[in-house]
């Protein structure tokens, strides 16, 4: 005590008269702090465990912080990761408590026991809770966070006398605790949660503290007293919460151990998570089953499902997977993964591996997921499986001796050209392997969404006579499509072609493949995956047609002197910037290169360019004739020129005969040359 304060109203921190009575009080409402957070549909709720607070706290002093914690949670679902931090404004006492440590209060209730002492009025301490998601180190934001402070009470010490540094008849206070809770959204914007529960005697809003500014309101440390508790929720999802913990500035201090005007002495509060929500980690139970008898009753099937990362196999510690039975019967618990929890970051392959005498070109292979809802999922590729949060999926692989599956996907052949330009030869199409080369490169490539009116159709192939019954599907929304037939369908037919029917309003109007695939048919053989068709947009065409200029006055022999170079440098002497300044009566030497950016030989190109012609659809105001010498092919007379092309002397269309571009390097590129007079003043009038 110091003699600076009134003795009759000296209260102390550790005063029991006060404090048993709210034991005893409380004691029957213990268990209220146990409700369950209410969560949206097809979250989990969860709060701290002991462990969190132990891993996240530290009974050192200064606490050392848990930093990328695992939140253990009480469902053992969570794949949440803490942080904490301590952020400090102003200053702590060197030789008070500085403890942020993991305490159970009364009932067993776990908490975070935040235990400062502060220099001055004006000093607080910041807890910041900071969550990320363990797949993928970003951060998570969870639903519904509430929590509740506890022990937020005031310590009236009583009116100073003047001496000791005190002002007469100012009330003094050890302490009066208040705490302000905030929490951030993932884009950094702050939210005030929403006040659930008060004790009587603190304030309504933020900072929480008790109203009083006379007397004390003291709870003990280990208690849940609820006169000294405030309870929030948060409405929205928060990434981060801070718990600011300081005194009220509106009052005077006075440190009762050392005496010391100004400065409150040693305080607590204790912080408890109730509760938050956030939707699960995905399931996946992947099972097997026959529909019709093994080909030998020996034959057994594993399924397994590969993380296509690594392309390793996740399910391979299963005891179950591998089915036991006979006939189409597989016996209950085998044959299948169980319920397991997949990575959402991640895509998997559904597949199986044999057992005992299977052959699985015996076999075909059918696959269909369900969700826990019962709904299909449409969308289904067993290649490149993806789950998120909250999903959990049943799937299927339905062996069978008797049907026929002949599938594919219709497919972006781009190589995942971005920005595409039908004029571009960067090296984004001449060295991406992957472009317009006929093949389906998933997961790089994708398939096309279905258009009204694009099908594909399965029929017997041009030729071939017999009795067939055509079938024809709608591509998927993820560009794939699949036909089931029996045995008595295919008959004997040892084909069957499969024709995409594009629509009249296609967007992907460039083939890199043909639109009639045949699938030969052979004995024991009833699966027929791949017949992928690839299409383009106009601007990833493989084919680019460039057109270079050079003006002269007629009088040289522009294939002799000219070089063959066109992209408009100084040296150049073709270029392909528009041409201005022309005399009539000058000639032009044209040339025009046929390019193959793609990954696919092209057949069957012509060129054609038509002469300009007064008062053509370009309103040229001046006719222009072919003059010597005759149009040439640059590769050794390659392309050639047929009989209808203009002659020298005449207005008209220049032709090539058909020609072939490769896809190496010398073979993908062919040039024409060919010379023309821009027409004279008297045809000009």
């Amino acid at each position: 005590m110091n003699s600076s304060i009134r003795l009759s109203t000296l209260k102390s921190r550790v005063t029991c008269w006060i404090a048993l009575p709210s034991l005893l009080i409380l004691l029957p409402n213990y268990l209220a702090f146990a409700a369950i957070t209410t969560c949206p549909a097809g979250y989990i709720s969860d709060e701290f465990s002991s462990v969190d607070y132990s891993n996240l706290g530290s009974t050192a002093s200064p606490p050392i912080l848990g930093v990328n914690q695992l939140l253990n949670g009480l469902k053992s679902e969570s794949y949440t990761v803490a942080s904490n931090s301590l952020i400090t404004t102003g200053s702590l006492d060197a030789g008070g408590s500085n403890f942020y440590r993991p305490k159970t209060l009364a009932g067993n209730l776990q908490s975070f026991e935040f235990f400062q002492d502060f220099t001055n009025k004006a000093s607080s301490r910041t807890a910041s809770y900071t969550f990320k998601n363990s797949f993928t180190n970003e951060s998570q934001a969870l639903t519904n966070v509430s929590l509740s402070i506890y022990d937020i009470d005031v310590n009236y010490l009583g009116a100073g006398t003047g001496n000791g540094g005190t002002t007469l008849n100012t009330r003094y206070f050890e302490f009066s605790d208040q705490v302000t809770i905030t929490g951030f959204t993932s884009a950094g914007t702050s939210v005030t949660p929403t006040l659930i529960y008060r004790g009587t005697g603190i304030t309504t809003t933020a900072p929480y503290r008790q109203t009083t500014t006379t007397s004390s309101v003291l709870c003990s440390t280990d208690s849940v007293d609820e006169r000294c508790k405030v309870s929030v929720a948060f409405n929205q999802p928060i990434v981060r919460v801070d718990v600011s913990y300081g005194n009220n500035p509106n009052l005077e201090y006075y440190d009762n151990t050392t005496g010391t005007v100004g400065n409150p002495g040693d305080q607590l509060i204790n912080i408890v998570f109730d509760g938050y929500c956030y939707l699960p980690q995905p399931r996946l139970t992947y099972t097997k089953v026959l529909s019709s008898s093994r080909k030998t009753n020996t034959d057994q099937f594993t399924v397994q499902i590969k993380d296509n990362t690594d392309n390793s196999v996740v399910t391979s510690g299963i005891n179950s997977v591998t089915t036991t039975g006979s006939g189409n019967t597989v016996t209950t618990g085998t044959g299948t993964t169980g319920t397991f929890k997949v990575s959402p970051a991640k895509t998997y392959t559904l597949t199986e591996a044999v057992s005992g005498t299977t052959n699985l070109v015996d076999y075909t292979a059918l696959y269909a997921c369900r969700r826990s809802d019962g709904t299909t999922v449409t969308t289904l590729d067993p290649k490149n499986l993806k789950l998120t949060y909250g999903d959990s999926w049943t799937c299927t692989i339905t062996n069978d001796r008797s049907n026929y599956v002949f599938s594919g996907t219709v497919f972006n052949d781009n190589g995942n050209v971005l920005s595409p330009s039908k004029d571009d030869i960067s090296s984004k199409y001449l060295n991406n392997s992957l472009y317009f080369n006929g093949k389906y490169d998933s997961p790089t490539e994708s398939g096309i969404p279905f258009t009204t009116g694009h099908t594909v159709t399965l029929n017997k192939c041009t030729g071939d006579s017999g009795t067939f019954s055509p079938q024809t599907v709608n591509i998927g929304n993820d560009g794939t499509y699949s036909f089931i037939l029996t045995p008595a369908q295919v008959g004997s037919y040892t084909r069957l072609c499969v024709t995409q029917n594009e629509p009249s309003n296609y967007t992907y109007s460039v083939d890199t493949t043909s639109n009639v695939l045949q699938i030969d048919i052979t004995n024991s053989k009833y699966n027929y995956p791949s017949n992928d068709f690839g299409d383009v947009i106009q601007e990833n065409a493989a084919l680019v047609l460039i057109k270079s200029q050079y003006v002269h006055d007629c009088s040289l022999n522009y294939l002799a002197t000219i070089g063959v170079n066109y992209d408009g440098s100084a040296s150049s002497a073709y270029s392909t910037k528009p041409i201005s300044n022309i005399i009539p009566g000058q000639c032009i030497a044209y040339r025009i290169e046929a390019i193959n950016r793609g990954n696919v030989s092209l057949s069957d190109i012509i060129i054609r360019d038509t002469l300009q012609k007064k008062g053509d659809s370009n309103n040229s105001l001046v006719t222009s004739t072919l003059v010597s010498p005759t149009p040439i092919g640059e590769n050794s007379g390659v392309p050639s020129f047929p009989t209808s092309s203009v002659p020298i002397g005449s207005n008209g269309q220049i032709v090539t005969n058909t020609f072939s571009l490769g896809t190496t390097t010398d073979a993908r590129r062919q040039a024409i040359r060919f010379n023309t007079k821009y027409g004279n003043i008297t045809n000009a009038q």
